[in-house]
């Protein structure tokens, strides 16, 4: 057996190898460390860092801050699955149509906020929220009904809703594009058959769009379910947690404990209380996926 012959084997180990370092570099290392660090009181810079094992996950399971930011958590998830979803299948329904001008500046439009940077669209979302100059009030005031303008970000019981409206927002384009896709791959025949059946265009979309995008639905509602856990950027830029914690979810309050508070120990807690509750939901709904698909 000749050298190279030998050598063979290893040539996909020698390709895979410098995204191998890459991951275990900045993905294992950190979450090693985070792992550590969560098992000490310490504030960042001080030399001395005070081992207290799982006291910091024990003082997490008495916070009722953190118990607030996971419902929060859960709300931003139901808003996230059902809406943008249903949304962008409706789009994508309308986009695909035959008879439709101008399609094209249609899904660019639609598409449009998705690629958006999420500071940019807090920042004009705060303007839209805004109790004095804000476009929804304004308009509300206009229209008469200036009784119904409220302090969106600044009212305990609006401010979630809020948040979800602006960060839907954001998502639907995307579940119209990927919806899209999956309809294009649809052997046209399943219709034709649907057709010669008489099935109106409703039963048609019931029983033969929808089961036939079962696979792309588990797909996004697991990508909306990661992203709700992970969310940060918009609820920052717009209400930092605020009013009084009412906004606050995990990744907020794990960013507020570390850096604003000094609880560098305590921030890396929640983070991987944050990783393991994402890690468990994730394996849970697809192991609900496969059985039920």
């Amino acid at each position: 057996m000749s050298i190279l012959t030998k050598i063979k084997p290893f040539k996909a180990l020698f390709f895979i190898l410098p995204a191998l370092l890459f991951y275990i570099l900045f993905l294992i290392v950190p979450i090693i460390q985070t792992a550590q660090y969560s098992m000490f009181d310490w504030d960042g810079a001080s030399p001395v860092m005070n081992f207290v094992g799982f006291d910091n996950y024990v003082r997490l399971l008495h916070d009722s801050i953190f118990w607030k930011a996971l419902g929060n958590n859960l709300f931003w998830i139901g808003c996230s699955v059902t809406i943008p979803i249903f949304i962008g299948l409706i789009l994508a329904i309308l986009v695909l149509s035959k008879g439709i001008r101008g399609a094209i500046v249609f899904r660019v439009t639609y598409f449009m906020p998705t690629i958006i940077s999420l500071v940019a669209v807090g920042i004009v979302w705060n303007w839209i929220y805004h109790p004095s100059f804000g476009f929804i009030n304004i308009t509300l005031e206009k229209m008469g009904l200036s009784s119904l303008a409220l302090d969106w970000l600044g009212n305990e019981h609006t401010v979630m809703p809020a948040l979800a409206t602006a960060g839907n927002w954001t998502y639907y384009g995307f579940c119209m594009v990927i919806f899209m896709a999956a309809m294009q791959g649809i052997d046209k025949s399943f219709y034709e058959v649907a057709k010669i059946e008489g099935a109106s265009i409703i039963q048609t979309f019931v029983r033969v769009t929808i089961p036939l995008l079962k696979s792309t639905i588990t797909l996004l509602i697991l990508n909306s379910l990661i992203g709700s856990f992970k969310v940060f950027d918009i609820i920052y830029m717009m209400t930092k947690g605020g009013p009084y914690h009412s906004s606050e979810v995990i990744s907020t309050y794990m960013f507020d404990s570390a850096f604003r508070l000094n609880e560098v120990g305590y921030g890396a807690a929640i983070s991987i209380t944050l990783a393991l509750i994402i890690a468990s939901c994730s394996v849970v709904y697809m192991r609900f996926a496969e059985r039920n698909g």
